[in-house]
Protein backbone atom coordinates (compact mmCIF):
# COMPACT_ATOMS: atom_id res chain seq x y z
CA UNK A 1 0.00 0.00 0.00
CA UNK A 2 1.17 3.66 -1.09
CA UNK A 3 0.93 6.12 1.30
CA UNK A 4 1.58 9.70 -0.20
CA UNK A 5 1.43 12.61 2.14
CA UNK A 6 0.60 16.46 0.87
CA UNK A 7 0.77 19.63 2.65
CA UNK A 8 0.89 22.73 1.83
CA UNK A 9 -0.57 26.20 3.01
CA UNK A 10 -4.23 27.04 3.23
CA UNK A 11 -6.10 27.37 0.13
CA UNK A 12 -3.04 26.25 -2.26
CA UNK A 13 -5.16 23.34 -3.78
CA UNK A 14 -4.32 20.21 -2.22
CA UNK A 15 -7.90 18.81 -2.43
CA UNK A 16 -8.38 19.73 -5.78
CA UNK A 17 -5.01 18.22 -6.86
CA UNK A 18 -6.16 14.96 -4.81
CA UNK A 19 -9.72 14.26 -6.26
CA UNK A 20 -8.65 14.57 -9.60
CA UNK A 21 -5.78 12.27 -8.96
CA UNK A 22 -7.54 9.75 -7.39
CA UNK A 23 -10.02 9.84 -9.94
CA UNK A 24 -7.13 9.27 -12.98
CA UNK A 25 -5.83 5.99 -10.38
CA UNK A 26 -9.43 4.53 -10.02
CA UNK A 27 -10.24 4.88 -14.04
CA UNK A 28 -6.89 2.38 -13.84
CA UNK A 29 -8.43 0.35 -11.45
CA UNK A 30 -6.31 1.48 -8.88
CA UNK A 31 -8.66 1.60 -5.41
CA UNK A 32 -7.53 4.93 -3.60
CA UNK A 33 -8.80 5.97 -0.39
CA UNK A 34 -8.20 9.87 1.14
CA UNK A 35 -7.72 10.73 4.58
CA UNK A 36 -8.21 14.60 5.69
CA UNK A 37 -6.87 16.80 8.71
CA UNK A 38 -7.64 19.63 9.76
CA UNK A 39 -8.10 22.04 13.17
CA UNK A 40 -11.93 22.24 13.12
CA UNK A 41 -14.70 19.33 12.61
CA UNK A 42 -16.97 20.55 10.16
CA UNK A 43 -14.96 19.88 7.00
CA UNK A 44 -15.49 20.88 3.73
CA UNK A 45 -12.74 19.18 2.30
CA UNK A 46 -13.75 15.65 3.64
CA UNK A 47 -17.64 16.14 2.04
CA UNK A 48 -16.38 17.28 -1.23
CA UNK A 49 -14.28 14.10 -1.05
CA UNK A 50 -17.13 12.09 -0.35
CA UNK A 51 -19.34 13.48 -2.82
CA UNK A 52 -16.79 12.13 -6.03
CA UNK A 53 -17.45 8.57 -4.01
CA UNK A 54 -13.94 8.41 -3.29
CA UNK A 55 -13.28 6.26 0.42
CA UNK A 56 -12.78 8.95 3.02
CA UNK A 57 -11.64 9.08 6.27
CA UNK A 58 -10.39 12.60 9.04
CA UNK A 59 -8.66 13.39 11.78
CA UNK A 60 -10.12 16.97 13.22
CA UNK A 61 -9.47 18.48 16.26
CA UNK A 62 -5.44 19.34 15.62
CA UNK A 63 -2.99 18.44 13.02
CA UNK A 64 -1.59 15.34 12.19
CA UNK A 65 1.47 15.36 14.61
CA UNK A 66 -0.48 16.81 17.49
CA UNK A 67 -2.92 13.11 16.78
CA UNK A 68 -0.75 10.16 15.72
CA UNK A 69 -2.10 8.02 17.34
CA UNK A 70 -5.54 8.93 15.54
CA UNK A 71 -3.90 9.42 12.38
CA UNK A 72 -2.87 5.44 12.71
CA UNK A 73 -6.22 4.48 13.93
CA UNK A 74 -7.63 6.40 10.68
CA UNK A 75 -4.99 4.87 8.54
CA UNK A 76 -6.12 1.06 9.93
CA UNK A 77 -9.50 2.25 9.43
CA UNK A 78 -9.45 2.80 5.87
CA UNK A 79 -7.38 -0.03 4.72
CA UNK A 80 -10.03 -1.91 6.46
CA UNK A 81 -13.16 0.12 4.90
CA UNK A 82 -11.73 0.13 1.42
CA UNK A 83 -8.80 -2.00 0.83
CA UNK A 84 -6.66 1.34 -1.10
CA UNK A 85 -3.90 0.17 -3.11
CA UNK A 86 -3.12 4.22 -2.59
CA UNK A 87 -3.92 6.57 0.23
CA UNK A 88 -3.55 10.31 -0.24
CA UNK A 89 -2.88 11.93 3.34
CA UNK A 90 -3.35 15.63 3.12
CA UNK A 91 -2.45 17.51 5.94
CA UNK A 92 -3.90 20.67 7.64
CA UNK A 93 -2.93 23.94 5.62
CA UNK A 94 -1.42 25.35 8.54
CA UNK A 95 0.91 22.85 9.83
CA UNK A 96 4.75 22.27 9.36
CA UNK A 97 7.36 20.13 10.70
CA UNK A 98 5.67 16.83 8.90
CA UNK A 99 9.34 15.17 8.58
CA UNK A 100 9.89 15.12 11.93
CA UNK A 101 6.53 14.30 13.21
CA UNK A 102 5.00 12.11 10.59
CA UNK A 103 6.87 10.57 8.34
CA UNK A 104 10.18 9.67 10.26
CA UNK A 105 7.87 8.23 13.12
CA UNK A 106 5.88 6.18 10.27
CA UNK A 107 8.81 4.63 8.91
CA UNK A 108 11.21 4.56 12.13
CA UNK A 109 8.24 3.47 14.78
CA UNK A 110 6.51 0.51 12.74
CA UNK A 111 3.07 1.28 10.84
CA UNK A 112 1.24 -0.97 8.21
CA UNK A 113 1.48 2.06 6.01
CA UNK A 114 4.98 3.79 5.47
CA UNK A 115 5.01 7.38 3.33
CA UNK A 116 5.99 6.63 -0.48
CA UNK A 117 6.21 10.47 -1.27
CA UNK A 118 5.70 13.89 0.53
CA UNK A 119 4.70 16.68 -1.58
CA UNK A 120 4.11 20.26 -0.39
CA UNK A 121 1.47 22.25 -2.58
CA UNK A 122 1.91 26.36 -2.74
CA UNK A 123 -0.54 28.67 -4.64
CA UNK A 124 1.75 29.74 -7.65
CA UNK A 125 0.54 33.84 -7.25
CA UNK A 126 1.65 33.40 -3.44
CA UNK A 127 5.08 31.82 -3.83
CA UNK A 128 5.82 34.38 -6.78
CA UNK A 129 5.07 37.42 -4.00
CA UNK A 130 7.65 35.96 -1.86
CA UNK A 131 9.92 34.86 -4.66
CA UNK A 132 10.29 38.19 -6.04
CA UNK A 133 10.56 39.51 -2.25
CA UNK A 134 7.03 41.15 -2.51
CA UNK A 135 4.78 41.53 1.12
CA UNK A 136 2.18 38.81 1.94
CA UNK A 137 -0.35 39.56 3.41
CA UNK A 138 0.02 37.73 7.02
CA UNK A 139 2.31 38.40 10.05
CA UNK A 140 5.84 37.86 10.28
CA UNK A 141 5.09 34.07 11.95
CA UNK A 142 2.57 32.78 9.58
CA UNK A 143 4.95 33.88 6.71
CA UNK A 144 7.51 31.79 8.30
CA UNK A 145 5.21 29.02 9.02
CA UNK A 146 4.57 29.25 4.86
CA UNK A 147 8.54 29.08 3.87
CA UNK A 148 9.00 26.34 6.56
CA UNK A 149 6.36 24.18 4.82
CA UNK A 150 8.56 24.80 1.48
CA UNK A 151 11.79 24.18 3.15
CA UNK A 152 10.88 20.45 3.63
CA UNK A 153 8.47 19.17 0.63
CA UNK A 154 10.36 16.38 -0.61
CA UNK A 155 8.06 17.42 -4.21
CA UNK A 156 7.24 20.98 -4.39
CA UNK A 157 4.28 21.70 -6.25
CA UNK A 158 3.85 24.99 -7.65
CA UNK A 159 -0.17 24.77 -8.06
CA UNK A 160 -2.68 27.02 -9.86
CA UNK A 161 0.12 27.86 -12.69
CA UNK A 162 -2.78 28.32 -14.59
CA UNK A 163 -3.23 31.89 -13.08
CA UNK A 164 0.06 33.34 -14.19
CA UNK A 165 1.14 34.39 -17.56
CA UNK A 166 3.24 32.06 -19.87
CA UNK A 167 6.70 34.51 -19.00
CA UNK A 168 5.65 34.42 -15.14
CA UNK A 169 5.12 30.86 -14.93
CA UNK A 170 8.96 30.55 -16.34
CA UNK A 171 10.12 33.04 -14.03
CA UNK A 172 8.33 31.90 -10.88
CA UNK A 173 9.76 28.36 -11.76
CA UNK A 174 13.08 29.48 -12.81
CA UNK A 175 13.38 31.74 -9.24
CA UNK A 176 12.28 28.50 -7.30
CA UNK A 177 14.68 25.87 -8.66
CA UNK A 178 17.50 28.78 -7.52
CA UNK A 179 16.61 29.00 -3.89
CA UNK A 180 15.32 25.25 -3.98
CA UNK A 181 17.62 23.46 -6.00
CA UNK A 182 18.08 20.34 -4.23
CA UNK A 183 14.05 19.97 -4.65
CA UNK A 184 11.73 18.18 -7.30
CA UNK A 185 9.42 20.90 -8.63
CA UNK A 186 6.84 20.75 -10.61
CA UNK A 187 4.65 23.57 -12.65
CA UNK A 188 0.86 22.22 -12.21
CA UNK A 189 -2.81 23.07 -13.19
CA UNK A 190 -4.83 20.43 -10.68
CA UNK A 191 -7.48 20.53 -13.25
CA UNK A 192 -5.53 19.56 -16.00
CA UNK A 193 -4.94 15.73 -17.16
CA UNK A 194 -1.69 15.55 -17.90
CA UNK A 195 -0.40 17.81 -15.17
CA UNK A 196 -2.01 15.30 -12.96
CA UNK A 197 -0.37 12.20 -15.01
CA UNK A 198 2.99 13.54 -14.50
CA UNK A 199 1.97 14.55 -10.49
CA UNK A 200 1.46 10.99 -10.18
CA UNK A 201 4.07 9.76 -11.94
CA UNK A 202 6.08 11.63 -9.77
CA UNK A 203 4.45 10.15 -6.86
CA UNK A 204 4.94 6.84 -7.17
CA UNK A 205 8.43 6.53 -8.57
CA UNK A 206 9.60 8.84 -5.94
CA UNK A 207 10.59 8.43 -2.04
CA UNK A 208 9.74 10.69 1.06
CA UNK A 209 12.13 12.93 2.65
CA UNK A 210 13.58 12.03 5.80
CA UNK A 211 15.76 15.22 6.58
CA UNK A 212 13.86 17.02 9.56
CA UNK A 213 13.57 20.76 10.08
CA UNK A 214 15.20 23.03 12.36
CA UNK A 215 12.03 24.60 13.22
CA UNK A 216 11.23 27.33 16.12
CA UNK A 217 8.12 26.11 17.73
CA UNK A 218 7.82 29.73 19.73
CA UNK A 219 6.74 31.10 16.12
CA UNK A 220 4.97 28.39 14.93
CA UNK A 221 2.78 28.35 17.65
CA UNK A 222 2.41 31.66 17.56
CA UNK A 223 1.36 31.61 13.92
CA UNK A 224 -1.19 29.55 14.90
CA UNK A 225 -2.00 31.12 17.72
CA UNK A 226 -3.04 34.26 15.51
CA UNK A 227 -5.15 32.27 12.94
CA UNK A 228 -9.15 31.97 13.00
CA UNK A 229 -10.86 29.24 12.58
CA UNK A 230 -14.81 29.33 12.13
CA UNK A 231 -16.60 26.55 11.26
CA UNK A 232 -20.19 26.21 10.38
CA UNK A 233 -22.88 23.50 9.15
CA UNK A 234 -26.36 24.96 7.70
CA UNK A 235 -29.40 23.83 6.53
CA UNK A 236 -30.84 26.69 4.80
CA UNK A 237 -34.46 27.04 3.53
CA UNK A 238 -36.31 28.69 0.43
CA UNK A 239 -33.06 29.25 -1.46
CA UNK A 240 -32.93 30.12 -4.98
CA UNK A 241 -29.49 31.10 -7.02
CA UNK A 242 -29.52 34.98 -6.73
CA UNK A 243 -30.45 34.65 -2.86
CA UNK A 244 -27.52 31.88 -2.17
CA UNK A 245 -25.32 34.06 -4.58
CA UNK A 246 -25.51 36.96 -2.27
CA UNK A 247 -25.48 35.63 0.89
CA UNK A 248 -21.37 34.00 -0.36
CA UNK A 249 -20.89 37.70 -1.54
CA UNK A 250 -21.66 39.31 1.23
CA UNK A 251 -19.76 37.00 3.32
CA UNK A 252 -16.82 37.55 1.35
CA UNK A 253 -17.67 41.66 0.98
CA UNK A 254 -17.72 41.58 5.14
CA UNK A 255 -13.77 40.22 5.25
CA UNK A 256 -13.10 43.61 3.78
CA UNK A 257 -8.87 43.64 4.48
CA UNK A 258 -8.93 40.63 6.48
CA UNK A 259 -6.21 38.22 5.67
CA UNK A 260 -7.82 35.25 4.35
CA UNK A 261 -5.79 31.91 4.84
CA UNK A 262 -8.75 29.93 2.59
CA UNK A 263 -12.85 30.17 2.68
CA UNK A 264 -14.63 27.71 1.13
CA UNK A 265 -18.32 26.85 1.04
CA UNK A 266 -19.45 23.56 -0.01
CA UNK A 267 -23.36 24.30 -0.85
CA UNK A 268 -25.76 20.73 -1.40
CA UNK A 269 -28.90 19.05 -1.78
CA UNK A 270 -29.64 15.69 -3.80
CA UNK A 271 -29.93 17.53 -7.49
CA UNK A 272 -26.63 19.37 -6.91
CA UNK A 273 -24.02 20.32 -5.39
CA UNK A 274 -21.03 22.99 -5.68
CA UNK A 275 -17.85 24.06 -3.99
CA UNK A 276 -16.70 27.65 -3.85
CA UNK A 277 -12.95 28.67 -2.88
CA UNK A 278 -11.18 31.81 -1.97
CA UNK A 279 -7.67 31.16 -1.15
CA UNK A 280 -5.45 34.03 -0.07
CA UNK A 281 -5.17 35.59 -3.68
CA UNK A 282 -8.47 35.86 -5.00
CA UNK A 283 -9.25 35.41 -8.74
CA UNK A 284 -11.35 39.05 -9.46
CA UNK A 285 -13.76 37.64 -11.50
CA UNK A 286 -14.73 35.25 -8.86
CA UNK A 287 -18.64 36.40 -9.15
CA UNK A 288 -18.45 35.76 -12.65
CA UNK A 289 -17.40 32.11 -12.41
CA UNK A 290 -19.68 31.09 -9.56
CA UNK A 291 -20.87 27.77 -10.42
CA UNK A 292 -24.55 27.01 -10.73
CA UNK A 293 -25.97 26.60 -7.11
CA UNK A 294 -28.80 24.33 -5.31
CA UNK A 295 -32.22 25.60 -4.73
CA UNK A 296 -34.65 25.28 -1.80
CA UNK A 297 -33.42 23.44 1.09
CA UNK A 298 -29.61 23.67 0.59
CA UNK A 299 -27.43 22.19 3.08
CA UNK A 300 -23.86 24.43 3.73
CA UNK A 301 -20.54 24.35 5.10
CA UNK A 302 -18.55 26.94 5.85
CA UNK A 303 -14.69 26.93 6.52
CA UNK A 304 -12.84 30.19 7.18
CA UNK A 305 -9.22 30.38 7.99
CA UNK A 306 -7.96 33.83 8.46
CA UNK A 307 -5.81 36.26 10.14
CA UNK A 308 -8.06 38.07 12.68
CA UNK A 309 -9.86 36.90 16.35
CA UNK A 310 -11.76 34.33 16.26
CA UNK A 311 -15.04 36.11 18.31
CA UNK A 312 -14.99 38.88 15.50
CA UNK A 313 -15.01 36.48 12.95
CA UNK A 314 -17.79 34.35 13.91
CA UNK A 315 -20.03 37.69 14.47
CA UNK A 316 -18.89 39.27 11.03
CA UNK A 317 -20.41 36.15 9.43
CA UNK A 318 -23.55 35.83 11.89
CA UNK A 319 -24.40 39.38 11.19
CA UNK A 320 -24.59 38.74 7.12
CA UNK A 321 -26.76 35.67 8.00
CA UNK A 322 -29.46 37.68 10.13
CA UNK A 323 -32.78 37.30 8.22
CA UNK A 324 -31.43 33.76 6.34
CA UNK A 325 -34.24 31.02 7.18
CA UNK A 326 -32.21 28.43 9.14
CA UNK A 327 -33.39 24.88 10.33
CA UNK A 328 -30.36 24.22 12.28
CA UNK A 329 -26.95 25.83 12.61
CA UNK A 330 -23.92 24.15 14.15
CA UNK A 331 -21.18 26.91 14.70
CA UNK A 332 -17.80 26.76 16.08
CA UNK A 333 -14.82 29.26 16.06
CA UNK A 334 -11.61 29.50 17.54
CA UNK A 335 -7.96 29.45 17.49
CA UNK A 336 -5.79 26.53 17.55
CA UNK A 337 -4.08 25.05 20.29
CA UNK A 338 0.09 25.14 20.89
CA UNK A 339 1.07 22.53 18.79
CA UNK A 340 2.67 19.67 21.02
CA UNK A 341 3.37 16.83 18.46
CA UNK A 342 3.07 13.22 20.27
CA UNK A 343 6.40 11.99 18.17
CA UNK A 344 9.67 14.48 17.12
CA UNK A 345 12.28 12.51 15.42
CA UNK A 346 15.19 15.06 14.59
CA UNK A 347 18.75 14.53 13.64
Amino acid sequence: MQLHIVGGFLGSGKTTAIIQAAKYLMAQGQRVGVMTNDQGKYLVDTAFIQLADVPTVEVTGGCFCCNYSSLTKQLDALDAQAHPDIIFAESVGSCADIVATVVRPLFELGSAAVPTSFSVFADSRLLRRWLVGSPLPFSDNINYVFVQQLEEAGLLVINKADLLDGDAQRDTEQRARRRFGDKAILLQNSLDADSIRVWVEHLISGTAPTRSLHLDYRRYGEAEAQLAWLDMRLVLLDMHQARLRQIITDIHSALGDIPIGHFKILVWNARRSAKISFPTVSDPDWEVNLPVLPEGRVEMLLNLRAETDSDALRRLVERVLEGVPVREIHIDSFHPRWPEPTYRLVD
